[in-house]
């Protein structure tokens, strides 16, 4: 019962990700390295939750041969655990820092205990390590299984006092919107571990993950549909949501207030210094609006150099 409990988790799961997958794949196959980093992330998880069930089939089942399939799925899928938490590591840092070059020098010394765990894991297959399957082909956690959940959580734990230590600089560059998602991203599979790892049997994690990449993927999808790329404010499309949102709540007794600037001059800003100093100004006079409106006023880009204040 327990076994089929837990398939149908994984399972439920699995179809999640799937459609993730289909909403994010690009049609000719190119991907920008978020994107890249997204799909490892997705797929990463897919291939943990089909080991994770092949393990729960496997388990107590009788013969040679059964025993040798089970103990090599067991090694790939412990050799994967710390995998995904690195990964998360990698793709937070490159939504903050947006630099390849730190990336990739980050990899090299990020991967030194991904390495460590997987000999570790491969090791399991001659000895109790990470783990062990006794006679009886039944799964047993290893005497330095405690290593294995470790290493996960220093991805995590790392990752977390970096999102904190980089808030002012998210805000500062209009990355405020990734703060909460990425807080949030480690939160289920905090929890799910803990519990996995406190009362033996259960199966969370992995679960718990999936629930992860579906808020982080639901939120980056809302912020393209909703935002401005360049300046980080909303977009013409939620402006009409917006304003359509207000006359049939009748909020603030019909009454609305607005602004509407245009930008002086802003042509010769492009012709004299070029396209790129006309995209600093934009920026540059949206960090003025953000900072001069109160928390509550609506502000938007209608679109070239307007923008419209809602209040």
């Amino acid at each position: 019962m327990q076994t089929i409990l837990y398939l149908e988790l994984n399972g439920f799961a699995l179809v999640v990700l799937l459609l993730i997958f289909l909403n994010v794949r690009h049609q000719k196959g190119k991907y920008l390295l978020e994107q890249k980093l997204f799909l490892a992330l997705l797929l990463s998880n897919a291939l943990i939750l089909i080991l994770d069930s092949a393990m729960w089939l496997l388990d107590g089942r009788k013969g040679f041969f059964v025993r040798g399939i089970y103990l090599l799925v067991t090694a790939v899928y412990y050799s994967l655990n710390p995998v995904i938490s690195m990964i998360w590591s990698l793709y937070v840092d490159y939504l903050i820092c947006r630099d390849e070059s730190r990336l990739r020098r980050m990899f090299g010394w990020m991967m030194v205990p991904v390495c460590v765990n997987a000999v570790l894991s491969f090791m399991g297959i001659w000895g109790n390590f990470l783990f062990d399957i006794d006679g009886n082909n039944v799964y047993h956690r290893g005497k330095l299984f405690y290593m294995m959940a470790a290493i996960s959580y220093l991805y995590l734990i790392y990752t977390l006092l970096f999102i904190i230590v980089k808030q002012k600089q998210m805000k500062d560059e209009k990355q405020g919107y990734h703060a909460i998602p990425i807080l949030a991203f480690a939160v289920p599979p905090f929890i799910g571990g803990i519990l996995q790892t406190l009362f033996y049997g259960v199966s969370l994690i992995w679960v718990s993950m999936t629930i992860s990449i579906l808020i982080i993927f639901i939120n980056f999808q809302n912020y393209q549909l909703y935002t401005d790329h360049l300046t980080g404010l909303f977009n013409r499309r939620q402006l009409d949501n917006y304003l359509q949102g207000r006359l049939r709540s009748g909020s603030g007794g019909n009454l609305i207030g607005g602004i509407m600037i245009d930008l002086d001059s802003f042509k010769e800003i492009n012709d004299i210094y070029g396209h790129n100093a006309g995209d600093q100004a934009l920026e540059y006079s949206a960090k003025i609006f953000m900072n001069t409106f109160r928390r509550n006023d609506f502000i938007a880009r209608y679109g070239g150099d307007e923008f419209i204040i809602i209040m």
